[in-house]
């Protein structure tokens, strides 16, 4: 698809409030969102798609203000980055003991085979054990591939603050693979 496409579908949600030209957008950008959901939530399939799903509600109800000043990729990214925030500080606030012992316990049986794969599943390990703000801007950075002025605008970090996370998330990534049993070269 090109740019182009992507202007006209916008303009068609904006201006005629078309869920068909929404529906495409969303097409175009679910499985990115997805995953990025999938790589925070340490492979929860479940939340990754009630958190991509209410994303994507809060892109359909704010595209009267999405100005263009940005792509629209690094728009819906700011909206999945402030909507997994919401998530975290929700989370926080009303998860007790009891709930604890209860998501441990639901969280230690697998909802799938692990993969054949020991590399992949030491690198998710890897990936899962970074700080939050570390494995945010690796995943944007690598498995999103956007730019650092990107991820800026999306996670309203400074640019220095990103290198930052991105060089000590690869520090981080390359101690947990070299001490990890799954992950032998």
């Amino acid at each position: 698809m090109n740019r182009s496409n992507e202007i006209l579908w916008i303009s068609q949600v904006v201006l005629l409030n078309d869920k068909q030209a929404f529906g495409k957008l969303m097409q175009r950008y679910h499985c990115r969102v997805r995953r990025y959901f999938l790589v925070l939530t340490n492979g929860d399939r479940a939340l990754s798609d009630d958190l991509a799903q209410t994303a994507f509600i809060r892109a359909w109800q704010g595209m009267n203000g999405f100005k263009m000043l940005s792509s629209f990729s690094t728009w819906l990214y700011r909206i999945a980055y402030t909507t997994w925030c919401n998530h975290l500080s929700h989370a926080k606030n009303h998860l007790s003991l009891d709930d604890a012992a209860i998501a441990d316990a639901v969280g230690s049986v697998p909802d799938e085979p692990p993969p054949n794969d020991d590399r992949t599943e030491g690198l998710r390990k890897a990936v899962a054990s970074l700080a939050e703000a570390e494995r945010n801007c690796i995943t944007l950075f690598y498995l999103e591939e956007l730019s650092i002025k990107d991820i800026e605008k999306i996670t309203g970090y400074k640019q220095g603050t990103i290198k930052s996370h991105l060089s000590r998330g690869r520090k981080h990534l390359r101690q947990a693979l070299l001490n990890s049993d799954d992950y032998e070269t």
